[in-house]
């Protein structure tokens, strides 16, 4: 007998009982549904992030000082000599709050030599103006949602003067408030955000604004350039040995592997969660099979009185199961792969609270891999269910299932 001939027979079978292969056909979609869905949706945040995050510079290098140690000049030069560095720059971060389109919002703050932040961080781009030099006093590079807001509308251009309210935390939790007023000599393209730090929202002053302005006096740390991603390792291991615990050492390279490793571990639960509707679906399949043959025993019987061989009989059962399968995974494809993409359009919110809020948008990761996993394991459901009815089948005498009313 030809394939085409058990698959003639098994969908002629399946017809005769609409109602149960329909519901079996259901049962079995669930699984390829939630795996293309969860898994698309998760694979293709996971690589936004990640990629946002290689993009800040894979070959940067990020050194804060623990509580009770102050950065100098003396480091910074120290740093700039390790081999494998290629400049330095020192950096301080606070929040402030400002009106972009009438709404207080939060913002952050950077003061940073300009230059070495557009040739570290490779990813910014400047839409509008240009970034200010070192020794510019009182200009700044602004992110595109400061200068556009939410809605994409301009809020402030080039050439206008923004004021934003910092809250300074001093000994004995005093806190003292401060304007720090600049002029935008340029806007950055839109970056559309990273895990930890979000260009958007950020304004990107020279150091020496900060410290004359907000009476800065000590680094919230140093950023290093390193001459390519091979070595950044090395570098920071080489810094760690030098300071001790004086210094916290970490890349954006190194922050990348560890939410690499975040989304394969989320990958591989979901995996494991999806594999509970595949197993449910085994169940109803073997129901449902197991059914069918008792029904069947009487025409089985026929069939092997007719000379229809044991393995023929195998195939023709596993042929049902298989086909439901194909069915219920075309469909459950079909339904996750529209499921993911209304999944993803409602986005992925990272909030702190009340002070940073921050919506990041991915297109759901369909892959070949994916796909053929998908395909497989619905195969295997139905292989699975229906072997041993298959078997029990294949081993009912003639004669008996000829007697059998």
């Amino acid at each position: 007998m030809l394939v085409s001939d058990i698959l003639k027979l098994s969908i002629k079978t399946l017809s005769e009982k609409k109602l149960r292969a329909v519901l079996t056909i259901i049962g079995i979609a669930i699984g390829p549904m939630a795996l293309i869905t969860i898994g698309s949706v998760t694979s293709g945040y996971g690589d936004f992030i990640v990629n946002s995050i290689m993009g800040l510079g894979q070959n940067l290098i990020v050194v804060t000082p623990s509580r009770d140690y102050k950065l100098t000049q003396d480091d910074l030069d120290t740093l700039k000599n390790i081999e494998g560095v290629v400049d330095a720059s020192p950096f301080y971060s606070t929040q402030g709050e400002m009106y972009i389109g009438g709404e207080k919002k939060t913002v952050f703050i950077y003061g940073v030599n300009p230059d070495f932040l557009l040739k570290a961080l490779t990813s910014l781009t400047v839409k509008e103006g240009s970034a200010p030099s070192e020794s510019d006093l009182g200009r700044a590079l602004v992110g595109y949602k400061i200068a556009y807001g939410d809605n994409g509308e301009s809020e402030y251009s080039v050439g206008d003067v923004v004021s934003i309210t910092v809250y300074q935390v001093k000994t004995g939790g005093k806190v003292e408030v401060k304007r720090l007023s600049v002029v935008i000599s340029g806007v950055l393209d839109k970056y559309g955000g990273a895990a930890f730090l979000n260009p958007d929202q950020t304004i990107f002053v020279p150091m020496n604004t900060v410290e004359k302005m907000l009476g800065v006096k000590d680094w919230s740390g140093i950023l290093l350039l390193a001459e390519s991603p091979n070595v950044v390792d090395e570098v920071s291991n080489r810094i760690r040995s030098m300071y001790g615990g004086n210094l916290d050492v970490i890349s954006f390279l190194a922050i990348a592997r560890i939410a690499s490793s975040i989304v394969s571990a989320v990958n591989f639960i979901t995996f494991a969660a999806t594999l509970s509707a595949f197993a449910v679906a085994v169940a109803g399949t073997a129901s449902t099979m197991i059914t069918s043959v008792v029904e069947r025993t009487r025409e089985i019987g026929v069939m092997k009185a007719l000379g229809f061989k044991d393995t023929q009989v195998l195939a023709l059962i596993i042929m049902e199961g298989v086909t439901m399968s194909i069915i219920g995974c075309a469909i459950g494809a079909l339904v996750g792969f529209i499921g993911a993409h209304l999944l993803s359009t409602h986005g992925l919110v990272i909030s702190s609270g009340e002070t940073f809020t921050m919506s990041i948008q991915a297109s759901p990761k369909i892959t070949m891999e994916l796909m053929a996993e998908t395909i497989l394991l619905t195969i295997l459901t139905g292989i699975l269910g229906s072997i041993f009815p298959a078997y029990r089948a294949m081993k009912i005498p003639p004669a008996v299932a000829l007697r059998y009313e």
